[in-house]
């Protein structure tokens, strides 16, 4: 990997950190994901999963792991599994791109709230699915802003 991309990479880990004090009211819920979602599409999905892997650990570290270290290990696979599934899918398609982006943000949202649910229901029960409506949202959020920042930097920015 080119020094670009680790220092890139490094910038957005700590965006993500950043982005976990930034929550929605009530919940464990933050920005953390934005800076991952937006490495999977300017740089690449793997990092996209770095990212996502450190911004949820860092959201999950600064509340004191409220669900306990395992059922938050699960949500990090999650988020690992949600990147490359967002990132690839924007990646592969033969599109265009407001179609790509689209169906990568929906893709994105379904792997990130109920894919992610689903995986933590193994360890704590089905009850979690009554945070599906707050998980979409955020990850609605995340996205978006992720994709508006990457339509602005797309062509202005050099990465390789």
């Amino acid at each position: 990997m080119k020094t670009k991309k680790i220092v890139l990479t490094a910038i957005l880990i700590a965006t993500s950190f950043l982005g976990a004090y930034v929550n929605f009211p009530g919940t464990t819920i933050a920005l953390d994901s934005m800076p991952a979602f937006f490495a999977a599409l300017m740089i690449n999905p793997i990092v996209g999963l770095v990212v996502g892997v450190f911004g949820h650990f860092f959201t999950a570290l600064l509340r004191g792991f409220p669900m306990s270290l395992p059922v938050h290990m699960m949500i990090m696979l999650g988020m690992a599994i949600t990147m490359l599934a967002f990132g690839y899918t924007y990646k592969m398609l033969k599109l265009n791109e407001k179609v790509k982006l689209l169906i990568a943000m929906l893709v994105g949202i379904f792997f990130n709230a109920p894919v992610s649910l689903f995986l933590v229901s193994m360890i704590i029960g089905w009850g979690i699915f009554a945070m599906l409506p707050v998980l979409l949202l955020g990850a609605l959020v995340n996205i978006v802003i992720a994709v508006i920042l990457f339509q602005a930097l797309k062509g202005r920015v050099k990465i390789d």
